[in-house]
């Protein structure tokens, strides 16, 4: 089907993840007839729920600070005031050692005011001495005051390195690692600084780690969609889609060997899929072509989520507890208790997470289940049987953020055509509030354009 030219409410966004999803649904709520095509065939990008063996997990695990305003107040629209169970269980900011680790650093914030709960975290904080526990301050501290003076080509390992190692092995490089999916020896400091900032700079409930109560496709993407749907739109699912012209009267998207016109599109696919998302001629155009040369340049990291099924229940303190790096970073209990969904015999499930480059991408995926259970196993003698494992390797999870990286904006990029995706934020790494973030600025791009067009003479 072919729509005719000018039919000024229908606009298509390119794209089920986070970004796209948050676009589509505030250009819905704005009275347009929104078409989303996501080629996949569960929407959410690479946040979203996959089948493994029928048992529906996570294709990574995400963990939210409480200072994300737009993706929280994303999820509370989609959900709802009278949603029940609340889709997000908030923890205060804590690192957790999982089983046996002597001399690994433990730090949980106080609940108390900011910053009397930094304060706290840092006088109950084991593992590190006095000493580091001042110069971990006095360098938090620095980088609040004056984040500018940071150069643009320090790395967090050169802007902490006067830093005591417990310091930075026990705090530093996990939060790194954890926020901009980047080690701490390539990764920006300036972002890392931003990511601080918003966390540590706020009112207490800002540093809180917020953990998914469901799958991260049921956490927005299909809410979202739903409330699409119920606006209009329409939701093509398993559907690959190009713009493949701009012009006065619209802008033309090929899907399967059809073309539609729209009056407008936001592209939301990641940045490794944007040449395929911009056909020939669109991507010729200036800003098109601008957005490609830096996404072109992008290195990529990955995130390794290794699921393991015991046979019984299996004792965490906190549903998200640090590991020892050999080779497992982080360790989620995945809603503790027993599932209908799970395989067959299994009591708990638990999600070990590897971010970022490093040995364990030379491993077969079964050697590393068998590695991954063997370093719980050592950290915590008499786990009981393993009844499942499974691997999932997210690729190109994020870009690698590092220092300098030329980044594209979000919004207009050449007429009629607009960007988001979490690459384009200006501040924020690869994270669900970059992507939501962008997805916001993009739709707002589209309504300015209008209501300029609107305006304009005759």
């Amino acid at each position: 089907m072919t729509a005719p030219p000018g039919d000024r409410r229908r606009v298509a966004v390119i794209g089920a993840g986070w970004a796209g999803c948050t676009a589509a649904l505030e250009l819905a709520r704005r009275g347009l007839a929104v078409t989303v095509y996501e080629q996949a065939r569960m929407p959410g990008g690479r946040a979203r729920r996959v089948l493994l063996d029928g048992v529906p997990v996570d294709n990574g695990q995400h963990l939210l600070l409480g200072a994300y305003g737009e993706c929280l107040r994303a999820i509370a629209q989609v959900h709802g005031a009278d949603a029940g169970a609340p889709a997000l269980l908030r923890l205060p900011l804590a690192l957790q050692p999982w089983g046996r680790q002597p001399g690994a650093v433990r730090l949980t914030a106080w609940r108390a005011p900011a910053p009397w709960h930094l304060a706290g975290a840092l006088v109950g904080a084991r593992g590190l001495r006095l000493g580091a526990r001042y110069a971990l301050a006095a360098s938090l501290l620095r980088l609040r005051r004056d984040p500018a003076a940071i150069p643009a080509t320090a790395t967090v390992a050169d802007w902490f390195r006067d830093l005591p190692r417990a310091a930075f092995d026990g705090i530093v490089a996990p939060l790194c690692v954890a926020a901009l999916n980047t080690l701490p020896e390539e990764a920006s400091a300036r972002v890392f600084a931003k990511v601080l900032d918003t966390a540590l700079g706020g009112s207490r409930a800002d540093s809180d780690f917020l953990v998914p109560t469901t799958d991260l496709s049921s956490l927005l993407p299909e809410p979202a969609l739903r409330q699409v749907a119920a606006q209009g739109g329409e939701l093509r699912l398993g559907a690959a889609a190009q713009v493949t012209a701009s012009a006065a009267d619209g802008v033309t998207v090929e899907v399967e060997g059809h073309s539609e016109i729209f009056s407008d599109v936001v592209v939301a696919v990641g940045p490794h899929q944007l040449a395929q998302a911009l056909g020939a001629r669109p991507a010729d155009l200036p800003g098109c072509r601008a957005a490609l040369a830096m996404t072109g340049a992008f290195a990529y990291e990955p995130i390794v989520t290794v699921y393991l099924g015991f046979r019984a229940p299996v004792a965490m303190t906190a549903p998200v507890m640090r590991l020892d790096d050999r080779p497992g970073q982080w360790l989620f209990d995945r809603h503790g208790g027993s599932s209908t969904t799970w395989p067959a015999g299994t009591a708990t499930m638990l999600a070990v997470v590897i971010s970022a480059h490093g040995a364990h991408q030379r491993m077969e995926r079964e050697a590393l289940a068998v590695a991954v259970e063997a370093q719980l196993r050592r950290l915590e003698p008499g786990l009981p049987a393993v009844t499942w494992a499974r691997v999932i390797t997210e690729r190109r999870a994020t870009y690698a953020c590092t220092p300098g990286l030329a980044r594209p904006a979000p919004g207009r990029l050449a007429p009629g055509i607009h960007l988001a995706g979490d690459y384009t934020d200006a501040e924020f790494p690869a994270t669900l509030e970059a992507a939501v973030r962008s997805g916001r600025a993009a739709a707002t791009g589209v309504l300015e354009a209008r209501a300029a067009a609107d305006v304009r003479p005759a």
